[in-house]
């Protein structure tokens, strides 16, 4: 069984839709503000010191790595440069993204969901092509072999890709409007949060082996294996939720 706990929160957010952890300990989040307005933004926060970075529109999930942080907007894929600031951005090569979610590297390559377009990219020569369509794709995230992608449906779906077609479909009667999706290696578990129904849920051979349901609309999730923490940011509460996860038999 897996134990969920909160033991603290960040408050005093507008909207915040994902987050992501550095190696120093500081913490990045996307804050979507007011739906389709440019009040959105991605901070920064250390200690006592929080920076914001720009003024965005809806920027959904992020991704860390070493100094670059990507950023899916609505219609564009935003490549920020954490240490000059200095940023590009990526379209679709169709001119058709409309609500760019969430982002993984898998095999090499950045994979980018598209909520309203029913559409998962890849970025290849500075483009965003099209690899395959699915009913609102949200989250995503990899256990190293496969993708795994989860819909914003009721109840949802766990996609499992290869990186180019669907192998397989998973139902999940607990989760309603799936929006983030994490794995745990060591305990081969992942953690899917549920938007519609307030809950995140711990699986394990795609059964329920924990769940935590205090929340008002919880959205991408981050799980830090070294600390053994669970990051969910709550959109409709203004808060960013942290648990301690504690495995069990």
């Amino acid at each position: 069984m897996v134990l969920l706990t909160i033991i603290f929160t960040i408050w005093g957010l507008l909207g915040p839709e994902s987050i992501a952890i550095d190696n120093n300990g500081g913490f990045y989040i996307s804050q979507m503000g007011k739906l389709y307005e440019t009040d959105g933004s991605i901070i920064y926060q250390i200690s006592d010191q929080t920076k914001k970075f720009f003024q965005i529109t809806d920027p959904k999930g992020i991704l860390l790595e070493n100094n670059i942080l990507w950023i899916a907007e609505n219609d564009r894929l935003i490549m920020l440069n954490t240490l000059n600031s200095d940023y590009k951005t990526f379209t679709s090569v169709s001119g058709l993204a409309k609500y760019l979610n969430d982002i993984v590297r898998f095999n090499g390559t950045l994979y980018v969901t598209d909520t309203y377009s029913d559409m998962v990219y890849t970025l290849k020569s500075d483009m965003l092509q099209p690899v395959f369509t699915l009913s609102r794709p949200n989250g995503i995230t990899t256990d190293g072999k496969y993708l795994y992608i989860v819909s914003f449906t009721n109840p949802a779906i766990v996609y499992k890709s290869d990186g180019k077609r669907i192998l397989e479909k998973i139902t999940l009667p607990d989760i309603n409007l799936g929006d983030g999706i994490s794995y745990d290696k060591e305990n081969d578990i992942f953690f899917i949060s549920g938007f519609g129904s307030g809950n995140v849920v711990a699986y394990k051979n795609w059964k329920k082996v924990g769940e935590i349901d205090k929340f008002s609309g919880p959205s991408d999730i981050y799980y830090d294996s070294e600390r053994k923490t669970l990051y969910v940011p709550d959109l409709k509460s203004n808060k960013v939720y942290i648990l301690k996860v504690m495995f069990g038999e």
